[in-house]
C-alpha cells in the first residue's frame, strides 16, 4: 500500500494562497471589436476619441432661441418666424446653427401652423437648457480604466467614445483532464459498473463563464504513464490545469504521485469535505488546480480553487464575495466531522471510513444554503440548509446560493444567527 502520511493538509485560504503564488502569468493580449467586448477585461485603458458632444447640444425637448432677444425681459413674438427667430431642438441633438439658448417645449404655445409662438417662461441666462461641447467628455479621457471587466453599461461607453475596438486580455487556457478507469463519455454504451463522465461538462460551462477557454482532454485511463504524459502536454498547452479524480487512497489513483514526479505539489488535501481530496500543484510554470468527487462537490470545488487562479490571470479580484445572512435553521452537526459517509447512521466499523480528524484539530465542514425571503422586514437575507445532508444532490445543489465552513472546533450556529457566508462564484 502507497504511504500517504507525509501528504501536506492545508485549510482553504492556505490553499488559494499557495495556488495564487505559482501565478506567474503573462497575459496575452488582443484587439476585439466593441461589440464583442462585454465580458472581457481591459488589458488598456479606453479612452475617448473625440469631444462629446461635438457641438452646443440641447438638454430637453425644447425651442432653440437667441439670447439678445431674452435678455431685457420677455420678447414681443408676434411677428417671429422659424428658422429665424426659434427652431426646434430636440434631447441630445446639436442646437442649431446660430441659436444659444432652449426653452422647455412644455412652456411653449405654438399654433397648429406654426405660425404664432409664444412663452410662459423665459431662460434665466445664455446656454440656459443646453450643454457645451466637450461637456461628456474630452478626446484623451479614460473612459474605462485598465483591469476593468467590460460590463454592458461600460462597452455603451468605450463605444460613445468612438471606440470601434477594444484591447483586452486573451481569454485563459484552461486545460481539464478526466482521468478514471471507471468513466466513459455519456450517450454510449455504458458497461458494468462504468461511470458517465460530466465534470467536464460543468467545469466547461464555469470556465467560459468565468472569462476562460475550456479545452476538455480524453478521459485518461489510470495509468501513471498516461497520466504523466496528459498532465505534461496540458500544462505545455494550457495556462491552467485542472486534473480531475485519482487523488484519494484507491489502488489505482496516481495522480498525486505523478505530480510529485513532473512538477511540485503545494498540497495534497484540505482540511474540508466535502472536497478533502483538492490539492495543488505547478509544473513547469503551469498551476494545476486538482479536483476530486462528483458534480456536486466538483461544483464548489472549482469555484474555491479555479476561480481565483482565473481571476489572477485576469487581473481581478481574488476574494471571495462575502454577505452576512440570517439562519431559518441551525445547523446541527451531523455524526462526526470529517468522518466517512455512514458515520452518522451507526454502519458497522467495517462499513465506515474512520475520522481524517485528529483531535484538536481544526476540520470544516462545507454547508450549502439556499436564499429565502426574509420577511420580517429586517433586511437581512435568511436561509435555509439543504435537505439534511452535506453531500446534496445535483438537483439539490443547482438551488444552492452560498457556502458557509462550519468548523469543528466551534459549535454550529443556530436558528436566528446572523452569519457570514460565500456566494457561489
Amino acid at each position: 500500500m502507497r504511504d500517504h502520511s507525509k501528504h501536506i493538509e492545508v485549510n482553504r485560504d492556505e490553499a488559494v494562497r499557495l495556488l495564487l503564488s505559482v501565478c506567474d502569468f503573462k497575459p496575452r493580449t488582443e484587439t476585439v471589436p466593441v461589440g464583442e467586448a462585454c465580458g472581457r477585461v481591459t488589458a488598456a485603458p479606453v479612452t475617448a476619441q473625440l469631444d462629446m458632444p461635438n457641438c452646443l447640444t440641447c438638454n430637453m425637448d425644447s425651442v432653440a432661441v437667441h439670447w439678445d432677444d431674452f435678455k431685457d425681459g420677455m420678447p414681443d413674438t408676434s411677428g417671429w418666424q422659424r428658422g429665424v427667430q426659434w427652431e426646434f431642438a430636440n434631447t441630445g441633438i446639436g442646437m442649431p446653427e446660430g441659436f444659444d439658448t432652449a426653452i422647455v417645449i412644455e412652456h411653449v404655445q405654438l399654433a397648429d401652423d406654426l405660425s404664432s409662438i409664444s412663452f410662459d417662461a423665459a431662460p434665466s441666462r445664455q446656454y440656459a437648457g443646453t450643454s457645451p461641447a466637450g461637456n461628456r467628455m474630452h478626446a484623451g479621457d479614460v473612459l474605462v480604466p485598465k483591469d476593468t471587466l467590460l460590463t454592458p453599461l461600460l462597452v455603451s461607453l468605450a463605444a460613445s467614445g468612438n471606440n470601434a475596438t477594444v484591447q483586452v486580455y486573451a481569454k485563459p487556457v484552461v486545460a481539464f483532464l478526466p482521468t478514471g478507469n471507471e468513466l466513459v463519455k455519456p450517450g454510449g454504451a455504458v458497461p458494468r459498473g462504468k461511470n458517465i463522465e460530466t465534470n467536464s461538462l460543468l467545469a466547461a460551462a464555469k470556465i467560459e463563464a468565468w472569462g476562460g477557454i475550456c479545452r476538455v482532454w480524453d478521459i485518461t485511463p489510470d495509468d501513471p504513464v498516461l497520466i504523466r504524459k496528459a498532465v505534461c502536454e496540458a500544462a505545455a498547452q494550457s495556462d491552467i490545469v485542472v486534473l480531475n479524480a485519482g487523488s484519494s487512497k484507491g489502488s489505482d489513483d496516481w495522480n498525486m504521485e505523478m505530480l510529485d514526479e513532473v512538477g511540485t505539489v503545494l498540497y495534497h488535501q484540505t482540511t474540508h469535505g466535502p472536497g478533502h481530496h483538492s490539492s495543488g500543484a505547478v509544473v513547469n510554470g503551469t498551476p494545476v488546480v486538482g479536483i476530486s468527487g462528483p458534480p456536486g462537490g466538483v461544483s464548489f470545488t472549482m469555484d474555491f480553487y479555479l476561480h481565483p487562479v482565473m481571476m489572477r490571470f485576469l487581473g481581478q479580484d481574488t476574494a471571495p464575495v462575502r454577505v452576512p445572512v440570517k439562519l431559518t435553521e441551525g445547523l446541527a452537526k451531523k455524526g462526526h466531522v470529517g468522518g466517512g459517509h455512514g458515520a452518522a447512521s451507526g454502519a458497522p466499523k467495517g462499513e465506515v471510513r474512520p475520522s481524517i480528524v485528529a483531535p484538536g484539530q481544526e476540520f470544516f465542514a462545507v454547508k450549502q444554503l439556499r436564499f429565502v425571503p426574509s420577511g420580517d422586514g429586517d433586511g437581512a437575507l435568511r436561509l435555509a440548509e439543504p435537505a439534511g445532508s452535506s453531500h446534496p444532490s445535483v438537483k439539490d445543489a443547482n438551488t444552492m446560493d452560498a457556502y458557509f465552513l462550519q468548523s469543528s472546533l466551534k459549535e454550529p450556529p443556530q436558528a436566528g444567527d446572523i452569519i457570514w457566508v460565500e456566494l457561489r462564484s
